[in-house]
Protein backbone atom coordinates (compact mmCIF):
# COMPACT_ATOMS: atom_id res chain seq x y z
CA UNK A 1 0.00 0.00 0.00
CA UNK A 2 0.96 3.51 -0.89
CA UNK A 3 1.69 6.46 2.11
CA UNK A 4 1.09 9.89 0.81
CA UNK A 5 2.56 12.24 2.21
CA UNK A 6 1.66 15.74 0.14
CA UNK A 7 0.29 16.96 -2.60
CA UNK A 8 2.95 18.37 -4.59
CA UNK A 9 0.79 20.80 -6.29
CA UNK A 10 -2.77 20.99 -7.70
CA UNK A 11 -3.57 22.86 -10.80
CA UNK A 12 -6.73 25.03 -11.31
CA UNK A 13 -8.46 27.45 -13.66
CA UNK A 14 -9.25 31.64 -13.34
CA UNK A 15 -10.05 33.58 -15.67
CA UNK A 16 -8.62 36.68 -13.28
CA UNK A 17 -5.60 36.36 -12.38
CA UNK A 18 -5.27 39.76 -10.19
CA UNK A 19 -8.47 38.40 -8.37
CA UNK A 20 -6.90 35.06 -7.71
CA UNK A 21 -4.16 37.33 -6.35
CA UNK A 22 -5.62 39.22 -4.19
CA UNK A 23 -7.75 35.91 -2.79
CA UNK A 24 -5.18 33.63 -2.13
CA UNK A 25 -1.78 36.04 -1.15
CA UNK A 26 -3.47 39.26 0.36
CA UNK A 27 -6.83 37.39 2.04
CA UNK A 28 -5.52 33.92 2.43
CA UNK A 29 -2.13 34.49 3.60
CA UNK A 30 -0.13 32.07 0.91
CA UNK A 31 3.11 32.87 -0.16
CA UNK A 32 3.45 33.68 -3.90
CA UNK A 33 6.30 31.75 -4.68
CA UNK A 34 6.65 31.69 -8.58
CA UNK A 35 5.03 33.34 -11.42
CA UNK A 36 5.34 32.41 -15.49
CA UNK A 37 3.91 33.88 -18.07
CA UNK A 38 4.43 35.63 -21.63
CA UNK A 39 1.32 37.69 -23.33
CA UNK A 40 -1.78 36.02 -23.11
CA UNK A 41 -0.65 33.00 -20.42
CA UNK A 42 0.07 33.33 -16.98
CA UNK A 43 0.53 30.51 -14.90
CA UNK A 44 1.32 31.06 -10.82
CA UNK A 45 1.90 29.82 -7.93
CA UNK A 46 0.93 29.69 -4.12
CA UNK A 47 2.52 27.54 -1.17
CA UNK A 48 0.43 26.10 1.28
CA UNK A 49 2.96 24.17 2.85
CA UNK A 50 6.48 23.69 3.27
CA UNK A 51 5.75 20.36 0.30
CA UNK A 52 2.13 21.23 -0.94
CA UNK A 53 1.32 24.08 -3.86
CA UNK A 54 -1.57 25.16 -5.06
CA UNK A 55 -1.21 26.46 -8.87
CA UNK A 56 -3.89 28.52 -11.43
CA UNK A 57 -3.32 28.82 -15.29
CA UNK A 58 -5.36 31.90 -16.44
CA UNK A 59 -7.19 31.73 -19.42
CA UNK A 60 -9.05 34.71 -20.26
CA UNK A 61 -13.18 34.35 -20.83
CA UNK A 62 -13.22 31.24 -18.79
CA UNK A 63 -16.60 31.56 -16.86
CA UNK A 64 -17.23 30.95 -12.98
CA UNK A 65 -18.85 27.53 -12.20
CA UNK A 66 -22.43 28.67 -11.47
CA UNK A 67 -23.88 28.11 -7.84
CA UNK A 68 -24.40 24.86 -6.39
CA UNK A 69 -25.92 23.80 -3.56
CA UNK A 70 -23.98 21.49 -1.67
CA UNK A 71 -25.25 18.49 0.67
CA UNK A 72 -28.57 18.25 -0.43
CA UNK A 73 -31.00 16.12 -1.71
CA UNK A 74 -32.28 16.51 -5.33
CA UNK A 75 -35.89 14.88 -5.40
CA UNK A 76 -37.64 13.53 -8.12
Amino acid sequence: MYKFTGLNHLALVTGDMDKTVRFWRDFLGMRLVLTMGKPGYRQYFFEISKNDLITFFEWPGIEPTPFKRHGGCVLG
